[in-house]
């Protein structure tokens, strides 16, 4: 039995068909993920995984060097796909696969700041008092924050689908949701944040989505979020900065320097998607000047990455303000769920009790935390995250113990659960008899008879005339069967009065016989 995949370009702007081409294909890339099924037969002698026997057809993917391979439920090399936005040393070393990146001595640090932050409970909370407020703690608080966090990783996952959808259509919610779980996984255990992106990078394409439709999602996706944050930091700091400022002074000034860090960032976005040959000069002359000065050691590969860098985010920016729907629709999801992220403490409070303090006054300090943590150079900012936020609500809450207790609680959602979960999802991912395989499998089977190409817009716009003009003809139809009903019941009448007249006829009959 032999099935191939479904015709029709997976492609954005207006080719010689008429049919969309993303602006990031427009440069020439491919991908092996984004590659044509091959046809194969089923044969006693092979080896079949009983998913595609059940689903009785057999589908792989073709490799860079001509083997077929399962899609999702196998690994890949990243020879194996054309990374064309980022170096492959970028993202992981050339002995293993993503899972590999550093995941023993990340693990061994964040397992040491567990430790640290354990034993602050009872230095903090001198031992007895921390017992208490273990004791006094409502623990169904901790099915609402874990409910939360759950609530902030499938909003990312809203996000990422919506930008999805507009570049590749039919890649499957449940596949993105994996990835974003494996993306806060690397986010918490790289500086900065760095090593997500491209590891989800390399598990969408595991999972079938080409990367040159990967990489400008995730791209999308950065700048939305980092303007989302950045509006919501404008709302907090208008609010409640004075009211820090009076007796937090040396801390808020590390606010307002991760405030301007995303600031300036936007701005930089903004200015490249109205000047980019203008910014583009002005980074030349930046990077060369200092080359020259000696602070570079290789200006030319300096300026060829960032030259790089600003073309891409040119690319995505104008992506986006050419889709004013589409950015308004992410952002919103965002604004939801960073109020998501920013209550979990609020939540973690109302466990002790201590529900004194404004909302408001709780989910600023959390923004706050998350503008300091932003430009800390160490795998999930550790220390600055928890010293930051110990320093805010011992000034709100002012009862060290709880504060303590509330701190781990806090970190163990928003850091060392991503951590264990997304190291869980990258282990069975990248076994091929686990059940997460296998249901990845089972999606590649359903992708293999989708259409990915998004509709340009002449084809929506054609749609959506035929769809008016079919439902004026069918209107019309009805109309005039309405029409048509008086005739037919006069019809009826006059059938109906029929038997009246022949009944008078033979009454005048009879009249004249008696006459």
């Amino acid at each position: 039995m032999n099935i191939a995949k479904p015709t029709g370009s997976d492609e954005h702007t207006s080719n010689t068909d008429g049919h969309d081409i993303s602006p990031w294909e427009s440069a020439g890339s491919t991908s092996a993920s984004g590659q044509a099924f091959a046809s194969s037969s089923i044969n006693d002698e092979m080896d079949v995984d009983p998913i595609y026997a059940d689903a009785s057809h057999w589908m792989h993917s073709v490799s860079a060097d001509g083997s077929e391979r399962a899609e999702s439920g196998r690994k890949i090399n990243l020879t194996d796909i054309d990374l064309t936005a980022i170096e492959e040393d970028e993202v992981i070393p050339d002995k293993g696969t993503a899972h590999s990146l550093g995941r023993k001595l990340n693990i061994v640090l964040c397992g040491i700041a567990f430790l640290v932050m354990f034993g602050y409970l009872f230095i903090a909370g001198e031992g007895e008092q921390t017992i208490n407020a273990f004791t006094s703690f409502n623990y169904a608080f901790l099915l609402l924050a874990l409910a939360g966090i759950i609530i902030y990783w499938l909003l990312e996952s809203v996000s990422m689908q919506l930008i999805c959808n507009d570049l590749f259509r039919g890649f499957s919610f449940f596949k993105t949701n994996i990835v974003t779980v494996i993306g806060q996984y690397f986010n918490c255990i790289t500086p900065l944040s760095s090593g997500g992106q491209p590891m989800q990078a390399y598990y969408y394409a595991r999972f079938g989505l080409p990367v040159e439709h990967a990489m400008p999602m995730l791209l999308c996706r950065f700048i939305a979020y980092q303007f989302t944050m950045i509006v919501y930091a404008i709302i907090v700091l208008a609010l409640r900065f004075n009211y820090f400022m009076q007796d937090l002074r040396p801390i808020m000034y590390l606010v307002a320097i991760g405030f301007v860090g995303g600031f300036v960032l936007i701005a930089m976005l903004l200015a490249l998607a109205f000047a980019k040959n203008g910014i583009i000069r002005i980074v030349t002359w930046a990077i060369n000047l200092l080359g020259r000065i000696g602070i570079l050691k290789d200006p030319s590969h300096t300026l060829f990455e960032a030259t790089k860098s600003l073309e891409e985010s040119y690319v995505g920016i104008r992506y986006l303000l050419k889709r004013p729907a589409l950015l308004i629709k992410v952002c919103l999801v965002t604004f939801v769920q960073l109020t998501v992220y920013f209550s979990l403490s609020w939540v973690i409070f109302a466990g002790f009790g201590l529900e004194a303090n404004d909302y408001f006054t709780v989910v600023s300090c959390q923004a706050f935390v998350y503008l300091i943590a932003s430009f800390v150079p160490l795998p999930g900012a550790i220390g600055a995250s928890e010293a930051s936020y110990i320093t805010f609500f011992n000034y709100v809450y002012g009862d060290p113990s709880i504060v303590a207790l509330s701190t781990f609680i806090w970190r163990f959602f928003t850091f060392y659960l991503p951590i264990v979960l997304g190291m869980m999802l990258t282990l069975m991912v990248n076994n091929e008899n686990s059940y997460l395989s296998r249901m990845l499998r089972r999606d590649d089977v359903r992708m293999a008879f989708v259409d990915h190409r998004v509709p340009s817009k002449e084809e929506r716009k054609k749609a959506k005339m035929d769809a008016k003009s079919a439902a004026t003809a069918a209107a019309g139809t009805a109309a005039a069967g309405e029409a048509t009903a008086p005739s037919g019941a006069a019809a009826a009448t006059g059938e109906a009065t029929a038997p009246s007249g022949a009944a008078a006829d033979a009454k005048a009959d009879a009249a004249s016989r008696v006459g």
